[in-house]
């Protein structure tokens, strides 16, 4: 699961021309992967999920982590 969310964040990163530890670092990647949130007040709870984030890519992430 941590390497979908890699290569996820990485075409996100790059859309957007950030670097891709801007989206979310490898620390909360994989604190995303272990827990497996499946509902964005889940994926809040995990650290370096901020409003900001979760409203910018909180579906994405979900859809990831759902295999959609």
């Amino acid at each position: 699961m941590f390497e979908k969310l890699r290569s996820w964040r990485l075409a996100t990163a790059q859309e957007a021309s950030l670097p891709a530890f801007v989206v979310f670092t490898d620390a909360t990647l994989t604190a995303i992967a272990e827990r497996e949130p499946s509902t964005l007040q889940e994926l809040s709870g995990i650290s370096g999920v901020g409003a900001r984030k979760l409203d910018m890519y909180g579906t994405q992430v979900l859809e990831v982590l759902s295999g959609s």
